[in-house]
């Protein structure tokens, strides 16, 4: 799973890195708004299963941070 993670990650800051900043920024009408706060979300979870998978308590900041 670490592997398929890593993988995907990969290509999300391939595709990331050849957006404008405006349009990562922009609205998208999805859950989260923007791609930067999806990203931000996918980075907060991350954090959150490493944190867990090493034994420590979740970080401090929520989602909405």
């Amino acid at each position: 799973m670490a592997r398929y993670n890593a993988w995907q990650n990969t290509g999300l800051r391939r595709m990331v890195a050849a957006m404008d900043p405006a349009e990562l920024s922009a609205d998208r009408g999805a859950f989260f708004g923007s791609i930067m706060a999806t990203l931000n979300h996918l980075l907060w979870a991350d954090q959150v299963w490493l944190h867990r998978l090493a034994g420590h308590p979740a970080p401090d900041c929520g989602i909405a941070q």
